[in-house]
């Protein structure tokens, strides 16, 4: 059992190792850009085996929204169940955002690919994986004493939440930020949409 489960966990650092790969070059050149032969070699595995796994750099890239998506969960269902679900979201992607790991630009390039990419449209609306997280996110709404429908409400949390996100990060990425804490700049962004746009996040600059 334990062979088994070191097994798969290889399994798994190589299927994420292989996704974060297209995912750091199609963010440098475009997804088309991407070439398998190339990001298999950076892995240390060939072009094969990359297709033992996915089958295509799309579906790469939905596995990789996968595994955010999973850790975001897991980070929402981490927290007090009467705390608001908005700010519950937003630990979440303020978590995933400022991990050690994590590139800003990569995310950005991410959204914008799920947004305007045609196969990844396609490929995200009707994945194995994405159908799976969508009943994951209903058992954390349904933990938190609501419906386990992403009803209207929870659309638009998860929704304005990732849009902030994406418009912070783009900011950043392009050194428009006022000042060097990512951390804090996306706290002023998500008081901004929390507030409901009455107005700037208190004592942020925003010249």
């Amino acid at each position: 059992m334990e062979q088994m489960g070191l097994r798969e966990s290889k399994k798994a650092a190589t299927r994420i190792a292989l996704a974060t790969a297209v995912l750091r070059h199609a963010t440098v050149g475009g997804l088309e850009s991407v070439s398998v032969d190339t990001v298999a070699a950076e892995v240390g595995v060939s072009a094969r085996t990359f297709h033992n796994y996915f089958a295509g750099k799309e579906d790469a890239l939905i596995y990789f929204v996968g595994d955010v998506l999973g850790r975001m969960a897991d980070l929402i269902e981490s927290r007090p169940v009467d705390e608001s679900l908005w700010d519950a979201v937003e630990y979440a992607l303020t978590e995933i955002a400022c991990d050690t790991n994590a590139v800003p630009d990569q995310f950005v390039t991410l959204i914008k690919l799920l947004e305007t990419e045609p196969t990844m449209v396609a490929h995200k609306d009707h994945s194995d994986l994405t159908l799976v997280q969508k009943e994951r996110f209903g058992e954390v709404i349904a933990a938190r004493g609501a419906s386990t429908e992403l009803g209207l409400f929870e659309r638009l949390v998860f929704s304005s939440a990732l849009c902030t996100l994406r418009v912070a990060l783009e900011m950043w990425t392009e050194g428009l930020a006022p000042h060097d804490d990512l951390r804090r700049f996306l706290g002023e962004a998500f008081q901004v949409t929390k507030s409901g746009f009455t107005g700037p996040a208190p004592g942020a600059n925003h010249s």
